[in-house]
């Protein structure tokens, strides 16, 4: 194409153009929605950047990184809806209420950080009712774009296995048994079986 379209006939159009000559891949897998895919890191700065180029919407644009993450922006003035996912963590919503004249696109969006327009919700990064029904009114059924194959979940690290240390049985050693003295032997006389005395010589027999 070499000549952008006329925004007033085809806003999506015109913002398809200005994606596919910065190098990206652009569908419209809705009426009212874009899906960009590139070779970026950062998949909410380019949704916005889409979303600014829209006009005041409605427009919802997904934006898939090469990381395979992925940001939805859904922009009806004056609501900004950003639902932005990374890796296996959960999806993180914001909505935004902006001033007339402030596009999505504005410095202070895409740098990310808290701004005044933000509604706050409990517990953070929550949807809102409004940003459900800025979805619903895209045709927007769910966050994800369409097609999107989630990462697989990171393994489970295996602990090592530490073999049991085998027990120490303890043998009973017998005791050596201690020999017994021999009794003293008591010499008699053959005649008269009277003790002898230490001299042999029987007191009774001489």
């Amino acid at each position: 194409m070499d000549t952008p379209p006329d925004p007033t006939e085809d806003l999506l159009a015109y913002a398809t153009y200005y994606l596919r000559e910065e190098g990206y891949d652009v569908t419209r897998p809705l009426p009212a929605a874009l899906r960009v895919e590139g070779r970026f890191l950062n998949p909410e700065r380019i949704a916005l950047r889409a979303a600014g180029e829209a006009g005041d919407g409605p427009v919802g644009v997904w934006a898939v990184s090469r990381e395979n993450d992925w940001t939805l922006v859904g922009w009806s003035r004056p609501d900004l809806v950003t639902i932005t996912q990374r890796g296996t963590a959960q999806a993180r919503w914001r909505h935004r209420r902006i001033p007339p004249g402030m596009r999505p696109d504005a410095q202070a969006f895409l740098e990310g950080g808290a701004s005044p327009h933000d509604i706050v919700t409990t517990p953070k990064h929550r949807p809102t009712d409004a940003a459900r029904e800025v979805l619903a009114g895209l045709g927007i059924t769910a966050p994800e774009p369409p097609g999107w194959e989630p990462p697989p979940p990171p393994p489970v690290p295996i602990a090592p296995v530490t073999p049991a240390k085998p027990k120490r049985v303890r043998v009973a050693t017998a005791k050596p048994a201690t020999p017994r003295k021999p009794e003293p032997v008591t010499k008699v006389c053959p005649t008269c079986f009277m003790a002898l005395p230490a001299t042999g010589i029987c007191d009774n027999c001489g």
